[in-house]
C-alpha cells in the first residue's frame, strides 16, 4: 500500500522534494551537530516570476525554530541559507521608515548595510510578493498573504551575516531574522527518515 509520509508535497514550491517524513541536519554554524531537524511548514514566496521556499524546521530538543531558505539554481545545486528569529515587531510608521535605509543599525549595535541596490542612498521600499504558508502535519495551505522584505548584510569573523526584514500584510507584523549563507556540503537532507 502507498505510504503517504513518503509523498512530495506539491501544493506548495518544494525545491527539496521534502516529504512529510523528511529530516535535516547541519555540520556548520549555530546547528552544528545539533541533531536532526524536521520539517514543520513550507512557506513558498513569489516575486514577480521567481520562486522561492522557506522551511521551518524544528527539533524535538529545542523549541527554536529556524527557517531553511532554498532558492533553486539552474546547476542542480541550491542556494540556501539558515535564519534564525530574531525579533518580532508591530507595525509602526516610525519602523516602516527606517526599513529600506541604507544601513540599519540593530539594538544591540550590529549594523547592516542594505544588500537591494547597496549604492541608491536614499530609502527604498521593500520588494513586495505573495506568500503560502503550508502545514506538513495537517496537509493544508494555512493560508496566502501578501508580504514585502527587505534585505542587508555585514561582514562578520570573515563571513557575510544576512538580517532580512519581512511584513506580512495580513497581521502587520514586522519579522527580523538573522542568518547565513551555507554550502549544501554542510547540510545532509534525508527525503525520508523511513
Amino acid at each position: 500500500m502507498f505510504d503517504r509520509d513518503d509523498k512530495v508535497i506539491t501544493k506548495v514550491f518544494n525545491p527539496l522534494n521534502v516529504t512529510r517524513s523528511s529530516i535535516i541536519e547541519f555540520h556548520i554554524g549555530k546547528l552544528k551537530d545539533s541533531g536532526l531537524y524536521r520539517f514543520k511548514k513550507i512557506i513558498e514566496f513569489t516575486f514577480g516570476d521567481r520562486s522561492y521556499s522557506r522551511y521551518l524546521l524544528q527539533s524535538n530538543t529545542e523549541e527554536e525554530e529556524y527557517v531553511f531558505e532554498v532558492f533553486p539554481r539552474n546547476n542542480n545545486r541550491p542556494e540556501t541559507y539558515l535564519f534564525s528569529l530574531a525579533d518580532t515587531i508591530p507595525f509602526s510608521e516610525d519602523f516602516l521608515e527606517v526599513a529600506g535605509q541604507l544601513y540599519l543599525t540593530t539594538p544591540q549595535g550590529d549594523e547592516y548595510r542594505r544588500c537591494v541596490m547597496p549604492d541608491h542612498e536614499d530609502r527604498i521600499d521593500g520588494v513586495s510578493g505573495h506568500a503560502k504558508v503550508y502545514d506538513i502535519e495537517s496537509d493544508q495551505v494555512e493560508k496566502a498573504v501578501g508580504v514585502t522584505l527587505w534585505d542587508y548584510e555585514r561582514e562578520l569573523d570573515g563571513r557575510t551575516e544576512f538580517l532580512n526584514i519581512e511584513l506580512w500584510k495580513e497581521t502587520g507584523m514586522f519579522r527580523i531574522f538573522t542568518g547565513e549563507i551555507i554550502e549544501d556540503i554542510f547540510y545532509k537532507f534525508y527525503p525520508t527518515s523511513k
